[in-house]
């Protein structure tokens, strides 16, 4: 239980859009996240940014990052990389990187950071048991939270007009917890399935889950604690995941079969709507403002844009 990994993919057969093949530099993707229309795709120690138009004529800028750094995460116009003893704060637009010390501080070495949409930093420790909040441009924290267990991936997560949320998983103890951050206090811990893979952000305090280890979509909300509403049966080894609010799917992609499925979640029990081809290795999956869809190949598969997915009752 726990520790869970993408399951390595069996060859690409048809998979559906279209492909954008990948410069060398950056053709292995491990994190995909965008800010408004711009993709930030990291492969070891490249950050390319560009829109889809960019990434088809090669027309990126390319931003070079450590390669110890961890998850990406992303707010309006900012991704955000957690560097072990820095967190880098990329501008979308034009590149330029803003660099916040974390030496000193109960937050190194991290590997899971996120900005809430009211500029704070948040941080969480990849070896301890600590989580750190920092107002804009602050060196010194405002807030030193004590949750359980060291952080794998931290999130914040849009609830209509109050403050974010912010939530944590634990990979090694597969679970997910909600922070209290204004509050400097811990939320609530559940268990994530038999695994828990990847956690993504829709509105509203929804998250979406990926129980890789138990071949699950999971449903849960962050409006005032964590709670799980629902759970889904999906194809093998299910990694990334995102929201899409325009067609109010939940999407899921399992390397195992490289598949990804469109859920209505609407009705209290998912329902699948929609199941598409994939890349090989299509570990991160992103929904564009307009509903593009946007996978990125782990193994150099390259980039596949689905801009009109066709729903359906499966």
């Amino acid at each position: 239980m726990g520790d869970a990994v993408a399951e390595a993919s069996p060859p690409a057969a048809d998979p559906a859009g279209r492909l954008v093949e990948l410069a060398a530099g950056y053709s292995a993707a491990t994190d995909l996240e965008a800010a408004g229309d711009t993709l930030g795709l990291r492969s070891a120690g490249t950050l390319a940014l560009g829109t889809v138009d960019q990434f088809e004529s090669g027309d990126v800028m390319e931003v070079a990052v450590p390669e110890n750094c961890g998850d990406l995460t992303a707010s309006a116009d900012t991704f955000v990389l957690a560097c072990r003893d820095e967190v880098l704060l990329v501008d979308a637009a034009t590149g330029g990187v803003d660099k916040r010390s974390l030496a000193g501080t109960d937050a190194a070495p991290a590997l899971g950071a996120t900005l809430t949409s009211t500029g704070e930093l948040v941080v969480g420790n990849s070896e301890s048991d600590q989580v750190l909040v920092f107002g804009q441009d602050a060196e010194e924290p405002l807030e030193t939270i004590t949750v359980a267990g060291n952080t794998s991936q931290l999130i914040s997560v849009p609830r209509g007009d109050g403050d974010d949320a912010v939530v944590r998983t634990n990979h090694a103890n597969t679970t997910i917890q909600d922070i209290h951050w204004r509050d400097g206090e811990q939320g609530g811990t559940l268990r994530v399935g038999l695994g828990v893979g990847r956690i993504a952000a829709g509105e509203n305090g929804l998250v979406i889950v990926s129980d890789n280890l138990g071949d699950q979509l999971a449903i849960y909300t962050a409006t005032d604690v964590i709670r799980l509403h629902q759970t889904s049966p999906v194809d093998d080894s299910p990694w990334g995941v995102d929201w899409d609010a325009g067609r109010n799917l939940a999407w899921i992609a399992s390397t195992g079969t490289n598949t990804l499925a469109g859920f209505d979640i609407s009705s209290g029990t998912p329902e699948r709507r929609v199941l598409l081809n994939t890349v090989a290795d299509a570990q991160n999956v992103v929904v564009l403002e307009d509903g593009t869809l946007v996978l990125a190949s782990a193994t150099g598969g390259g980039l596949q844009v689905i801009d009109t997915p066709e729903l359906t009752s499966q």
